[in-house]
């Protein structure tokens, strides 16, 4: 006990307390982690690592992705996030010597990663997977639209409400087509169940002149899987069943933002550049967004007996414009992307330019940084939908 007194291992607080011996971490052979970690600060509160933000709200610490990266792989393996957010998971995994698959269904993932990475000086490829998951944004216009984006499909009125129409061919005469709801989230898989419906309940309805049928499909349990059940159970017609993914289809609505904007040349300094003044924005989807969350709300407040001012926007809806880019190089409107100036606006209105903070609020404009005029002028509303104009 001398000895350890004499170390100053000993420590007792006051005569008659307990003593305690006093030991290092680096000496302690250490223990698992737990299934509960405190240790990790957060990014909101007192303390939080607040350098780490980007405005996104399920946004993880960085120390927490690197904790679980570094547990369960090694160096050159693949961690992949399929709700990969603000982007957390792709940037420390390049970091630490991993490949990496971000995937994320919202374009504004897709930014702020793109944009975490190229800061970090990691490199990456953007692939965009068409699987019609944009139409659900405006499925009210996609219906409306779809009738015109299938060649020949046409009203039918000898045909039962169940089919959205028919196609004319010299070969099978009138074609029925069957489209789901796309408002209608039991219709969007095509199972057995669905499929037993339209053979037993639909077909036999059909003109006896009846050679083929259309099915549209935007998911599918298994295609393999429904056609051997069509082949076993559709044996009381000679009508064949011909399925097709309504996904190649919809890949092609484009719901576009209005945007209006006029370009003029300007001098900044002794240098010619251009501007691009935004005009008016309208986003469909953002008004209904917000006409939404105003009827939630002003239901609540009134549960509670309370006023509420609903959200409201100027009749040139800028606020609703949360980042643009402008293209130099290329003037087809479906060419690749090459953005020469980039401006970003936070919540609060405030502008970045190329990830740079201005400190100023966002004037509805976007300039060149050199003397050549743009071609190209891509838009991304609060919601996340992109809009691309050409100039002109």
């Amino acid at each position: 006990m001398q000895k350890l007194i004499a170390e100053g291992r000993i420590v007792q607080t006051a005569p008659g307390t307990v003593p305690k011996y006093k030991r290092y971490l680096d000496e302690m052979p250490g223990k698992p982690a737990q299934d509960v970690w405190d240790d990790i600060k957060g990014l909101g509160g007192l303390g939080s690592l607040v350098n780490e933000r980007v405005d996104y709200a399920t946004q993880k610490p960085e120390a927490l992705l690197e904790r679980i990266i570094k547990a369960s792989s090694n160096e050159g393996m693949v961690i992949a996030d399929f709700f990969g957010g603000s982007g957390v998971t792709a940037a420390v995994a390049a970091r630490l010597g991993r490949k990496f698959i971000h995937a994320d269904i919202g374009i504004n993932s897709i930014i702020t990663t793109r944009d975490r990475l190229k800061k970090q000086g990691s490199t990456f490829d953007i692939l965009e997977v068409k699987d019609g998951v944009q139409l659900y944004r405006n499925p009210v216009q996609t219906m409306d639209k779809l009738k015109s984006l299938i060649k020949g499909l046409r009203n039918e009125d000898q045909l039962d409400k169940f089919w959205e129409g028919s196609i004319m061919t010299t070969k099978d005469g009138m074609v029925p087509v069957y489209l789901p709801n796309l408002m209608d989230s039991s219709t969007r898989l095509l199972d057995k169940p669905l499929m037993n419906r339209i053979i037993r309940e639909a077909m036999p309805d059909l003109p006896d002149d009846t050679k083929r049928i259309i099915v549209y499909y935007i998911d599918i349990t298994s295609r393999e899987e429904i056609e051997q059940f069509i082949k076993e159970q559709n044996t009381e017609t000679l009508i064949e069943i011909e399925l097709r993914d309504l996904k190649q289809v919809l890949d092609e609505v484009v719901v576009d933002d209005e945007v209006a904007c006029h370009t003029e040349p300007v001098k900044d300094g002794l240098m010619d550049t251009w501007q691009v003044t935004i005009d008016t924005f309208m986003s469909d989807r953002v008004m209904t967004r917000i006409r939404e969350y105003n009827e939630k709300s002003a239901a609540q407040a009134q549960s509670k007996g309370r006023n509420y001012k609903p959200l409201t926007i100027s009749d040139e809806g800028l606020e609703c414009v949360e980042w643009l880019s402008l293209d130099c190089e290329q003037a087809e409107k479906d060419a690749p992307w090459h953005s020469s100036v980039e401006v970003y606006i936070d919540k609060n209105g405030y502008s970045a330019i190329n990830g740079k903070a201005t400190g100023q609020l966002w004037d509805g404009t976007i300039r060149t940084l050199d003397d050549r005029k743009p071609l190209r002028l891509k838009v991304r509303n609060i919601c996340g939908d992109e809009t691309t104009v050409i100039i002109k």
